[in-house]
C-alpha cells in the first residue's frame, strides 16, 4: 500500500512539473521594478546577446517597449526545444513575459507543435534575464557599452527600423541611430569619386554596398525592409582596387538613412 501510495505520488509530481508550464500568460518574474529614468533597450539588447546569441529579432516595437525573440532554445531533459519570447515593459516599470510557438524535435530530427514545456525550467530563465537585464541596467559602464553596441548592431537596428511609421523612423534616426558606427556586409555594387563634403570633411570615394537579410531557409523571416544599401565615404585609396560583387565589410559613422520601396539606405562615413 505505501507502495502504491509512493507511486501515486511520483505520478502527481511528474504532472505537476509538466503543466505547470502549459499557457503562455505573461508573468514577472520577481517583483523588482526596472529604473524609470533608464531606456529599456539597451537591458535588452544585452541581456538577449548574453544568453541567447543566436536568437533572432522577430519583432520590435521599440517605443512602447515590447521586444519579440524566436529561436530561443533550450533542452527539457534530453528533448530539444525552441520558442518565440516576448518581453515588455509594464507601465508600472514591471519586466513581463510571455511565450508563444514552442516547438520540440523528436529523436529523428523532426520538429513538431508542442502545448507545454515539460521538464524544461521556463520560470529560471526568464528568472535570469531579468536579473541580467536589471544588472545591465543598474550598472552605469556596463548600460553605455550595451547602449552603444545596440545602435552599431544593424540587425537590432533594421528590426526596429521595420514597422516604425515615418515620422517615428525620422525620430529614431535623429534620437538614436545618428552617429553609430555601423559594420555593414554585402556585395559592391560600384565605387566611384565622390569629392563630397561632409561635415567638414572632403571625402573622395563612395563605395556602394548592398547587404541582403534574406534567407530562403528561414521560416519566419519578414520580407520588410529585406535589403539594406550603403552608401559608404571615405578617403582610403585602396578601394580604387575594389570590384564589383566583391563581398566587403565597411565601418563607418551613421550621417543619415531613408526607407525606399526596395528597403533600406544608409550613408555611413569613414571613421576618421
Amino acid at each position: 500500500m505505501k507502495k502504491e501510495r509512493y507511486s501515486v505520488c511520483i505520478i502527481i509530481i511528474i504532472l505537476s512539473l509538466i503543466f505547470s508550464n502549459c499557457a503562455s500568460a505573461p508573468t514577472t518574474g520577481s517583483g523588482q521594478p526596472y529604473p524609470s529614468d533608464t531606456a529599456f533597450y539597451p537591458a535588452v539588447y544585452g541581456a538577449f546577446k548574453d544568453l541567447f546569441p543566436n536568437a533572432r529579432y522577430q519583432n520590435i516595437n521599440f517605443y512602447n517597449d515590447i521586444y519579440t525573440f524566436t529561436g530561443i532554445t533550450g533542452l527539457a531533459l534530453t528533448t530539444p526545444i525552441s520558442y518565440d519570447l516576448t518581453v515588455r515593459l509594464t507601465n508600472n516599470n514591471q519586466i513581463e513575459f510571455s511565450w508563444d510557438n514552442l516547438y520540440q524535435r523528436d529523436a529523428n530530427g523532426r520538429w513538431s507543435s508542442a502545448k507545454a514545456f515539460g521538464f524544461y525550467n521556463y520560470d529560471s530563465i526568464i528568472n535570469t534575464l531579468k536579473t541580467k537585464m536589471l544588472e545591465i541596467a543598474n550598472n552605469p559602464s556596463l548600460y553605455q557599452q550595451r547602449e552603444r553596441a545596440a545602435m552599431a548592431d544593424i540587425k537590432f537596428v533594421h528590426a526596429i527600423m521595420n514597422d516604425l511609421t515615418d515620422l517615428a523612423f525620422r525620430d529614431f534616426i535623429d534620437n538614436y541611430a545618428r552617429g553609430s558606427i555601423f559594420n555593414v556586409t554585402g556585395l559592391i555594387q560600384d565605387v566611384t569619386e565622390a569629392n563630397r563634403t561632409i561635415n567638414g570633411v572632403t571625402y573622395s570615394y563612395l563605395i556602394t554596398v548592398n547587404q541582403s537579410f534574406i534567407d530562403p531557409t528561414d521560416a519566419f523571416f519578414s520580407a520588410a525592409l529585406a535589403d539594406v544599401r550603403c552608401s559608404f565615404y571615405t578617403n582610403q585609396d585602396n578601394v580604387i582596387r575594389l570590384n564589383r560583387r566583391d563581398e566587403q565589410t565597411v565601418q563607418g559613422i551613421l550621417i543619415n538613412a531613408s526607407r525606399t520601396i526596395s528597403g533600406l539606405s544608409l550613408q555611413l562615413v569613414n571613421p576618421n
